[in-house]
């Protein structure tokens, strides 16, 4: 049986992957914060090592089972900062997994999956940070390359985009819409000409075991970056699909507010190539009714936003 260690697992895309491993009979080693709560259907089939921020706890999840690979997928992710984030950012998006790389060198485990985020290519640039939490991602891969070309480590990382789910509690651009087809409350948003992609937490979760898979099979030490990229979708144009999806119009007023600072108006695509093996295959029109339905039946209000 294959083990993989998993971070994040307490969090929205972690959950989903931590699930798919479980569903393909791999062992799932889980490394949390101490006090996390994972959800109930994930807590009693998992094994679980807390991080108290130093590099022996996470020696300790290497030193309780053989471990083949590493998914890393905790993070804090921060659009806008303020001074009081600043250790919250770096110990989560540097420290941690750094000393995750670190107890590797002491441990029989060599491959690392890891997540990246197209906010690290502001205008499709090679790297182009489009706030702190991008830069601390990029930081994070810089540091693992010394690990990979030093010590014979095997790094995949997996640059996301937009993501979404039936069940996300996240106040993701998706959900916003789908809750507006039963709101009062007009949903406030930008004139919507950025070009959004968006990647089903299903999907996401299948990528994952896809990179951990690829690495299992493979012999040599390297750094790989892939795009987990779904459906390309303007704004207006998602606005338009959920309208179509509702049967009616849905609350929001295009235009309202202004565009983000450095607002990502086309992903980047062809500088990253798409993840061999993998294809998403959830249907948003789909699972747009699927959120809607839920909304409606939860009696949801949404606020605005300035997306």
């Amino acid at each position: 049986m294959k083990t993989a260690l998993v971070t994040g697992a307490s969090g929205y895309l972690g959950g989903h992957v931590t699930r798919r491993l479980l569903t393909q009979d791999w062992r799932v080693l889980v490394l949390l914060r101490p006090g996390s709560m994972l959800p109930g259907d994930i807590a009693e089939r998992v094994e679980r090592v807390d991080y108290d921020g130093t590099l022996a706890s996470a020696e300790e999840a290497f030193a309780q089972v053989p471990v083949d690979v590493v998914l890393h997928l905790a993070s804090a992710v921060v659009s806008v900062h303020t001074a009081d984030q600043l250790d919250t950012i770096l110990d989560a998006n540097i420290r941690l997994p750094t000393h995750l790389l670190e107890a590797m060198r002491g441990s029989a485990c060599r491959r690392f999956v890891n997540t990246g985020s197209f906010w690290q290519h502001c205008n499709s640039d090679a790297y182009c940070p489009v706030n702190l939490y991008a830069a601390t991602k990029q930081a994070f891969e810089d540091i693992a390359r010394a690990y990979v070309e030093n010590d014979g480590l095997q790094l995949a990382t997996l640059i996301l985009f937009d993501t979404y789910g039936a069940d996300d509690p996240r106040r993701k651009i998706v959900r916003l819409l789908t809750e507006a087809a039963g709101a009062a409350e007009p949903l406030r948003l930008s004139p919507g000409d950025q070009l959004l992609d968006l990647t089903h937490a299903e999907d996401v979760a299948q990528a994952f075991v896809v990179a951990g898979e690829r690495l299992l099979t493979q012999e040599t030490a390297t750094h790989e970056r892939f795009r987990v990229s779904g459906q390309r979708i303007t704004l207006k144009q998602l606005v338009a699909l959920v309208n179509e999806v509702a049967g009616s119009p849905i609350s929001v007023e295009l235009g309202a507010t202004p565009y983000r600072p450095r607002e990502i108006m086309q992903p980047i695509a062809d500088a990253v190539p798409p993840l061999p093996g993998w294809v998403p295959k959830r249907d948003l029109p789909s699972e747009i009714r699927l959120m809607i339905s839920a909304a409606r039946s939860d009696g949801q209000v949404t606020r605005g936003t300035n997306h």
